[in-house]
């Protein structure tokens, strides 16, 4: 089975490490969006700071559009087995989801759902930044439309959710694909 399982939710909302519980429970590989475009900044000598990535992934939409923006990503990450199942991390706009689903139209979306002040708390924890700093990333364009992926998620996971409950939930949902 070739499905796609997109993880969506905000800058420090547990994306990743939800990406990886579920890596860890199916043995599906994780392509990462974020690192896609840190790969790229790294190897351009740009700037790999939080804002500057999400700059640089704005600039590329506003560039390509979401389909031209996959396009570029997939051309960007030739190691990927793009026609395998997959994790894909990092799915931030409702647009974006409707270019994936296009191109991969066995999916299943999860949208992990976080308040602005565990991520802030979790920003500050991880880069060792302030709150200033962390609510201005927060407060960047991109962030704006991310909550919109949540009335179009299959399943969603909270904080306070058991992951145990959650993988459940998501086998039962994958068996009915």
């Amino acid at each position: 089975m070739n499905i796609k399982i997109l993880v969506a939710g905000g800058t420090c909302s547990g994306k990743s490490t939800l990406a990886e519980r579920i890596a860890e429970h199916t043995g599906y590989p994780i392509f990462s969006f974020g690192g896609c475009l840190r790969d790229y900044a790294r190897g351009a000598g740009l700037s790999l700071a939080v804002e500057s990535l999400q700059n640089l992934g704005q600039g590329l939409i506003s560039q390509l559009g979401y389909d031209g923006f996959l396009q570029w990503v997939i051309a960007h990450s030739p190691a990927v087995q793009w026609d395998q199942a997959l994790i894909l991390d990092g799915v931030r706009h409702v647009a974006m989801y409707d270019s994936l689903k296009k191109t991969f139209p066995l999916n299943v979306l999860v949208y992990c759902a976080c308040d602005k002040e565990t991520q802030t708390a979790r920003m500050m924890n991880r880069d060792g930044i302030s709150r200033e700093d962390a609510e201005h990333i927060l407060s960047h364009p991109l962030e704006r439309f991310i909550a919109d992926l949540e009335s179009h998620a299959h399943l969603l996971f909270r904080p306070e959710d058991s992951i145990m409950d959650f993988l459940g939930q998501f086998d039962a949902l994958i068996k009915q694909r």
